[in-house]
Protein backbone atom coordinates (compact mmCIF):
# COMPACT_ATOMS: atom_id res chain seq x y z
CA UNK A 1 0.00 0.00 0.00
CA UNK A 2 1.30 3.46 -0.84
CA UNK A 3 2.11 5.66 2.13
CA UNK A 4 -0.34 8.49 2.62
CA UNK A 5 1.30 11.95 2.50
CA UNK A 6 1.72 13.64 5.89
CA UNK A 7 -0.53 16.54 4.89
CA UNK A 8 -3.24 14.11 3.83
CA UNK A 9 -3.21 12.41 7.24
CA UNK A 10 -3.51 15.77 8.97
CA UNK A 11 -6.43 16.83 6.79
CA UNK A 12 -8.20 13.55 7.56
CA UNK A 13 -7.81 14.25 11.27
CA UNK A 14 -9.27 17.70 10.87
CA UNK A 15 -12.15 16.57 8.64
CA UNK A 16 -13.05 13.78 11.06
CA UNK A 17 -14.32 16.25 13.64
CA UNK A 18 -15.21 19.29 11.55
CA UNK A 19 -17.49 17.56 9.06
CA UNK A 20 -20.86 19.40 9.26
CA UNK A 21 -24.09 17.72 10.26
CA UNK A 22 -26.86 18.93 7.95
CA UNK A 23 -29.77 20.53 9.77
CA UNK A 24 -28.23 20.50 13.24
CA UNK A 25 -26.61 23.36 15.16
CA UNK A 26 -26.57 21.65 18.59
CA UNK A 27 -25.03 18.33 19.66
CA UNK A 28 -27.02 15.33 18.51
CA UNK A 29 -28.37 12.82 21.01
CA UNK A 30 -26.01 9.88 21.24
CA UNK A 31 -23.43 12.12 19.58
CA UNK A 32 -20.55 9.67 19.91
CA UNK A 33 -22.38 7.01 17.92
CA UNK A 34 -23.45 9.60 15.37
CA UNK A 35 -19.78 10.51 14.83
CA UNK A 36 -19.01 6.97 13.62
CA UNK A 37 -21.77 7.11 11.04
CA UNK A 38 -20.68 10.54 9.80
CA UNK A 39 -17.17 9.23 9.17
CA UNK A 40 -18.35 6.04 7.48
CA UNK A 41 -17.06 3.92 10.40
CA UNK A 42 -18.98 1.16 12.18
CA UNK A 43 -20.21 1.97 15.72
CA UNK A 44 -19.62 -0.61 18.45
CA UNK A 45 -22.45 -3.03 19.05
CA UNK A 46 -22.95 -5.55 21.83
CA UNK A 47 -19.29 -5.93 22.70
CA UNK A 48 -18.10 -6.10 19.10
CA UNK A 49 -16.04 -3.23 17.73
CA UNK A 50 -14.54 -2.65 14.31
CA UNK A 51 -11.02 -1.64 15.29
CA UNK A 52 -9.34 0.96 13.08
CA UNK A 53 -5.65 0.82 12.15
CA UNK A 54 -3.35 1.58 9.24
CA UNK A 55 -3.94 5.37 9.65
CA UNK A 56 -7.23 7.06 8.81
CA UNK A 57 -9.08 3.80 9.54
CA UNK A 58 -7.77 2.43 6.25
CA UNK A 59 -7.63 -1.06 7.80
CA UNK A 60 -10.35 -2.56 9.99
CA UNK A 61 -10.76 -5.69 12.09
CA UNK A 62 -13.74 -6.98 14.09
CA UNK A 63 -12.70 -7.45 17.74
CA UNK A 64 -14.75 -8.70 20.70
CA UNK A 65 -14.41 -6.88 24.02
CA UNK A 66 -16.22 -9.52 26.05
CA UNK A 67 -13.34 -11.97 26.45
CA UNK A 68 -10.82 -10.02 28.54
CA UNK A 69 -11.59 -6.31 28.40
CA UNK A 70 -15.16 -5.98 29.66
CA UNK A 71 -14.90 -8.21 32.76
CA UNK A 72 -11.77 -6.32 33.81
CA UNK A 73 -13.44 -2.99 33.01
CA UNK A 74 -16.52 -3.81 35.10
CA UNK A 75 -14.35 -4.69 38.09
CA UNK A 76 -12.24 -1.55 37.77
CA UNK A 77 -15.25 0.74 37.44
CA UNK A 78 -16.94 -0.90 40.41
CA UNK A 79 -13.88 -0.02 42.48
CA UNK A 80 -13.98 3.51 41.04
CA UNK A 81 -17.48 4.42 42.23
CA UNK A 82 -16.19 6.69 45.03
CA UNK A 83 -15.91 9.85 42.92
CA UNK A 84 -15.50 11.22 39.38
CA UNK A 85 -11.75 11.32 39.96
CA UNK A 86 -11.74 7.66 40.95
CA UNK A 87 -13.76 6.79 37.86
CA UNK A 88 -11.25 8.57 35.62
CA UNK A 89 -8.41 6.66 37.29
CA UNK A 90 -10.32 3.44 36.58
CA UNK A 91 -10.80 4.50 32.95
CA UNK A 92 -7.06 5.08 32.66
CA UNK A 93 -6.43 1.50 33.76
CA UNK A 94 -9.14 0.20 31.42
CA UNK A 95 -7.66 1.96 28.39
CA UNK A 96 -4.27 0.54 29.38
CA UNK A 97 -5.72 -2.99 29.37
CA UNK A 98 -7.68 -2.30 26.18
CA UNK A 99 -4.80 -0.98 24.09
CA UNK A 100 -2.62 -3.89 25.13
CA UNK A 101 -5.34 -6.38 24.21
CA UNK A 102 -6.03 -4.59 20.93
CA UNK A 103 -2.36 -4.77 19.94
CA UNK A 104 -2.46 -8.51 20.67
CA UNK A 105 -5.65 -9.01 18.62
CA UNK A 106 -4.38 -7.01 15.66
CA UNK A 107 -1.00 -8.73 15.60
CA UNK A 108 1.97 -7.40 13.68
CA UNK A 109 4.44 -4.88 15.03
CA UNK A 110 3.04 -3.09 18.11
CA UNK A 111 1.76 0.41 17.40
CA UNK A 112 4.43 3.11 17.45
CA UNK A 113 3.33 6.13 19.57
CA UNK A 114 2.77 9.43 17.76
CA UNK A 115 2.00 7.91 14.31
CA UNK A 116 5.29 8.48 12.46
CA UNK A 117 4.50 9.09 8.76
CA UNK A 118 6.62 6.18 7.54
CA UNK A 119 4.29 3.75 9.34
CA UNK A 120 1.22 4.84 7.38
CA UNK A 121 -0.64 1.87 5.97
CA UNK A 122 1.20 -0.67 8.13
CA UNK A 123 -0.84 -3.36 9.83
CA UNK A 124 -1.48 -2.59 13.51
CA UNK A 125 -0.18 1.00 13.33
CA UNK A 126 -2.55 3.78 14.43
CA UNK A 127 -2.73 7.51 13.89
CA UNK A 128 -4.87 9.79 16.05
CA UNK A 129 -7.98 9.01 13.99
CA UNK A 130 -7.59 5.28 14.60
CA UNK A 131 -6.83 5.83 18.29
CA UNK A 132 -9.85 8.11 18.68
CA UNK A 133 -12.24 5.73 16.92
CA UNK A 134 -11.03 2.76 18.96
CA UNK A 135 -11.07 4.62 22.28
CA UNK A 136 -14.52 6.06 21.58
CA UNK A 137 -15.76 2.54 20.74
CA UNK A 138 -14.60 1.33 24.14
CA UNK A 139 -16.15 4.29 25.97
CA UNK A 140 -19.48 3.92 24.15
CA UNK A 141 -19.60 0.26 25.14
CA UNK A 142 -18.91 1.11 28.78
CA UNK A 143 -21.55 3.85 28.73
CA UNK A 144 -24.17 1.72 26.99
CA UNK A 145 -23.78 -0.99 29.64
CA UNK A 146 -24.37 1.48 32.46
CA UNK A 147 -20.83 1.07 33.81
CA UNK A 148 -20.08 4.81 33.92
CA UNK A 149 -21.49 6.46 37.06
CA UNK A 150 -20.01 9.96 36.75
CA UNK A 151 -19.38 10.54 33.03
CA UNK A 152 -20.95 10.16 29.61
CA UNK A 153 -19.35 9.93 26.17
CA UNK A 154 -19.25 12.83 23.73
CA UNK A 155 -18.30 13.11 20.07
CA UNK A 156 -14.53 13.44 19.47
CA UNK A 157 -12.94 16.89 19.39
CA UNK A 158 -9.93 18.40 17.62
CA UNK A 159 -7.18 20.95 18.03
CA UNK A 160 -4.79 22.60 15.57
CA UNK A 161 -5.64 24.18 12.21
CA UNK A 162 -2.24 24.64 10.52
CA UNK A 163 -2.95 28.39 10.32
CA UNK A 164 -2.46 28.59 14.10
CA UNK A 165 0.93 26.90 13.76
CA UNK A 166 -0.28 23.60 15.21
CA UNK A 167 -0.68 20.22 13.60
CA UNK A 168 -4.29 18.89 13.65
CA UNK A 169 -5.02 16.26 16.27
CA UNK A 170 -8.20 14.55 17.48
CA UNK A 171 -9.21 12.80 20.71
CA UNK A 172 -12.02 10.86 22.38
CA UNK A 173 -14.00 12.90 24.93
CA UNK A 174 -16.04 12.25 28.07
CA UNK A 175 -18.07 14.78 30.07
CA UNK A 176 -18.40 14.77 33.83
CA UNK A 177 -22.09 14.66 34.71
CA UNK A 178 -21.74 16.75 37.88
CA UNK A 179 -20.24 19.94 36.47
CA UNK A 180 -20.11 19.47 32.69
CA UNK A 181 -16.30 19.47 32.50
CA UNK A 182 -15.10 17.82 29.30
CA UNK A 183 -12.12 15.46 29.49
CA UNK A 184 -9.87 14.24 26.69
CA UNK A 185 -9.07 10.51 26.73
CA UNK A 186 -6.05 10.28 24.46
CA UNK A 187 -3.68 7.27 24.19
CA UNK A 188 -1.99 8.56 21.01
CA UNK A 189 1.35 9.49 22.63
CA UNK A 190 1.66 6.16 24.42
CA UNK A 191 2.51 2.61 23.44
CA UNK A 192 -0.09 -0.18 23.73
CA UNK A 193 -0.51 -1.24 27.36
CA UNK A 194 0.39 2.19 28.73
CA UNK A 195 -1.97 4.62 30.45
CA UNK A 196 -3.52 7.31 28.20
CA UNK A 197 -3.56 11.05 28.77
CA UNK A 198 -6.79 11.93 30.59
CA UNK A 199 -6.95 15.68 31.15
CA UNK A 200 -9.42 18.55 30.86
CA UNK A 201 -10.26 19.15 27.22
CA UNK A 202 -9.48 22.85 27.65
CA UNK A 203 -5.94 21.92 28.72
CA UNK A 204 -5.62 19.33 25.93
CA UNK A 205 -6.55 21.99 23.37
CA UNK A 206 -3.59 24.12 24.48
CA UNK A 207 -1.04 21.39 23.88
CA UNK A 208 0.92 21.15 20.65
Amino acid sequence: MMKRPLLGIALLALAAVLRPIPGHSAPLPNAARSWFLEQGYVPPDGGLIIACHGYGCSRRLAVSLDGNVMPRAAALLKSGRASPEAERRALSEIVKVYTGQLAHDLGGEPDTPGSPPQMSGHYGQMDCIDETANTTSLLVELDSRGLLAYHHVERPQSRGLFIDGRYPHVTAVITENRDGTEWAVDPWRHAPGEKPDILPLSQWRQDS
